[in-house]
């Protein structure tokens, strides 16, 4: 399965102990993770230690929370379902299908869908593989209809690791479509420098530098917390909680550090 250098590096970057299930693991560790190995390379210890703590916190947040939602749908005897939005080759889809078999998954990305479902080979039989534009809203309406996304029935929308990457206006778009389904939500962003402990910051400004360039982005979306909470709000989002690296970090491993300092992570997870 063709990899990118930017998927195999936040791969590297999540440790391996997020995930639960042997399908995960088994998937995960089938992958061929080389082609990352320069851009990694780019990194110092210290950056590829700060970044393998924001990005593990990241992947824990969205599986810990998936599967909460689970859970509780299982518990009430309702049919759950889970859209990942630029799923890529993330195992978060293996992990939540083998977990909880009766629910249904939806992976949805430009590329690799087709890749992934036969890498796989059957092993998740309820995780449906869409390709497709996120950002063309009729085309995701149809294909996921089309791939049996009940409306009716409770939906939480990953949308992680690619609000960056986003047009504001596309954002908007994808989020006001979504708002119209009553769906539960996990988001990230990425908070704009002078909103980072100025200690930390150089690590969010540089990881994202290095990535522009490697791959030639035109441009890589920095949001003010307040700013981005009105526009989830005007987007018709409500009750919306925001989490920051420090309280994550102390969830995930007891302890604060490295994100102790006040305002020193530059993710923020937000969930409704």
């Amino acid at each position: 399965m063709l990899i990118s250098a930017t998927s195999a590096l936040v791969l590297n970057w999540t440790l391996k102990d997020v995930w639960q299930s042997t399908n995960a693991l088994n998937y995960l560790n089938g992958l061929d993770l080389r082609e990352g190995e320069d851009l990694y390379c780019q990194f110092d210890v210290l950056e590829n230690h700060m970044l393998t703590q924001a990005v593990t916190n990241r992947k824990y947040f969205v599986r810990r929370h998936a599967v909460e939602f689970l859970a509780q749908c299982q518990t009430n005897h309702q049919q759950a379902q889970v859209i990942i939005l630029a799923a890529g080759i993330s195992p978060l889809s293996v992990e939540l299908a083998s977990l909880f078999p009766s629910c249904t998954i939806f992976d949805v990305d430009t590329h690799g869908m087709n890749e992934k479902k036969q890498y796989l080979k059957n092993i998740c039989p309820n995780i449906c593989f869409i390709t497709g534009d996120i950002t063309d809203i009729a085309l995701l309406q149809a294909k996921l209809t089309q791939s049996g996304w009940k409306t009716s029935d409770p939906t939480l929308v990953v949308i992680e690791g690619i609000v960056y990457y986003l047009t504001e206006s596309d954002l908007k778009n994808i989020l006001r479509f979504f708002a119209g389904f009553n769906v539960r939500l996990i988001v990230d962003f990425v908070l704009k420098p002078e909103y980072v402990h100025e200690k930390t910051r150089i690590f969010g400004v540089e990881v994202f530098r290095k990535i522009k360039e490697s791959v030639g982005l035109d441009f890589v979306n920095f949001y003010a917390p307040d700013y981005f909470m009105d526009l989830l709000n005007e987007c018709g989002f409500n009750n919306l909680q925001r989490y920051t690296m420090d309280e994550i970090q102390l969830e995930r491993t007891g302890n604060k550090k490295p994100f102790d300092l006040e305002d020193s992570g530059w993710v923020s997870m937000i969930m409704n």
